[in-house]
This record gives C-alpha cells, sequence and structure tokens, in this order.
C-alpha cells in the first residue's frame, strides 16, 4: 500500500520545514517526555496492580482519547469499576497470548481502540503506535488511498476507511512502513546533528511518528 513515496517525502518535508533547527524540533517535542513520565507507571506491573484509584484516574486523564474536559473520563469511570480498569490494563499489558486476543479482551465500555493502543504506546512508544481517528486520517492523506468517514474527533469506530476495520496489527504494520520512511527522511536532512536526531526519535518511535500523522491530519481538515 506505500505508494508514492515522493508525495510522503514531501509531506515530511513540510512537516520538518515548521522547524529552524534540529534542536528546535527537539525543544518543541519534549513535552512527549513529561507525556510519557505522567504514565510512567503503565511500565511496572507491580505499581500498575497497587496503584489507587486516584493516582489511576490521573494517569489515563493524560491519553488524548479522553479528550479535553471531563466527560470522557466520567463516562469511563460511571460504565467501568476501578478494578475492572486496572484489570483490564493489565491484561493488556502483561497478559498471556496474542496481542489481538488481548485487544479484544481489554474491550470495555469506552474503551475503543483509541484508548487501548494508547495505552499501548504509552506503556511502550518504541513498540507500540496509537490508532485513533486522527492516525487512520493522516495515512489517508498521506498515502491518498481511502475515504475519511466524517464523524467525531474522539470517535473510536470512525476515521477512514479501509483502515478502521483493520486490525490494530496490521494497522501497526503500515504505520511502520510510514514510519520508516519518516525517520529515513528526517535523518537525512539533520546534516551533522543526525545522530543526535536519530537517539531523540527512536527513543520515542511511535509518538513521534504519531506527530507526523496528526500533522497530515490536520491538513485534510
Amino acid at each position: 500500500m506505500i505508494g508514492d513515496t515522493e508525495r510522503i517525502y514531501r509531506m515530511i518535508d513540510e512537516y520538518a520545514g515548521r522547524y529552524t533547527s534540529v534542536q528546535d524540533f527537539i525543544n518543541c517535542h519534549l513535552w512527549l517526555d513529561r507525556l510519557t513520565e505522567k504514565t510512567s507507571d503503565l511500565r511496572s506491573s507491580e505499581k500498575l496492580l497497587e496503584m489507587s484509584k486516584q493516582r489511576l484516574i490521573s494517569l489515563i486523564s493524560n491519553f488524548y482519547a479522553v479528550g479535553p474536559g471531563a466527560y470522557r473520563l466520567y463516562s469511563i469511570l460511571e460504565q467501568n469499576s476501578f478494578e475492572e480498569i486496572k484489570d483490564t490494563i493489565f491484561v493488556l499489558l502483561y497478559g498471556e497470548g496474542e496481542l489481538e486476543d488481548r485487544i479484544i479482551m481489554a474491550r470495555r465500555p469506552g474503551f475503543g481502540i483509541s484508548f487501548i493502543s494508547q495505552t499501548l504506546c504509552f506503556y511502550d512508544p518504541k513498540q507500540f503506535s496509537i490508532k485513533d481517528r486522527i492516525s487512520k486520517i493522516g495515512i489517508c492523506e498521506i498515502l491518498r488511498y481511502g475515504k475519511i468517514i466524517p464523524g467525531d474527533l474522539l470517535d473510536d469506530e470512525k476515521g477512514a476507511v479501509p483502515y478502521d476495520d483493520m486490525p490494530y496489527t496490521e494497522f501497526h504494520k503500515l504505520i511502520t512502513e510510514v514510519g520508516k520512511h519518516f525517520i529515513l527522511k528526517m535523518l537525512q536532512t539533520a546534516g551533522s546533528e543526525k545522530e543526535h536526531l536519530g537517539k531523540f526519535i527512536n527513543s520515542r518511535k511511535y509518538l513521534m511518528i504519531d506527530q507526523f500523522l496528526r500533522f497530515c491530519y490536520y491538513k485534510s481538515i
């Protein structure tokens, strides 16, 4: 499905052109480190099991899927008990079995694919990508393949076809392929700071790719 690489590179150039230097690019994305720090307890099974209700609420309030304000978070808490939320996240991150099976088990009221994939990505941004309305439309815009579906920004299920119906692991492979082009092009333009930029991007890999997809999404609206 990765066809017009020239178009992808043009969009990457446009994205990168917003920054005056490699250091400017890095400085503008340091907020992602604060976000991953606020969700760092996901990376400890012991902390997750021992987590208080207040800490859990504080943690998931950082997810993009919760959105601004308290309504979405309130809805999740209203439809699921504290223990149900905690146990579901634990099984998703630390349970046995294939990832797609764990994703299916994590489907609870208010737990759409955006919430689930963001849980995965904040747990390990070097391994898991985000699948939400923004990333699906971003991919559609980059590849010029598919059709954007009107809907709410926080709609988990709608974004663009055929990406809505793709299993997470298949969509993740597509994100990875686009991400390879993104990282390669960014490093090619970094000059003598290639190594510095490479270390920064690679340690935050899929969060950085997601920022590019969000840029492409906003170009489409």
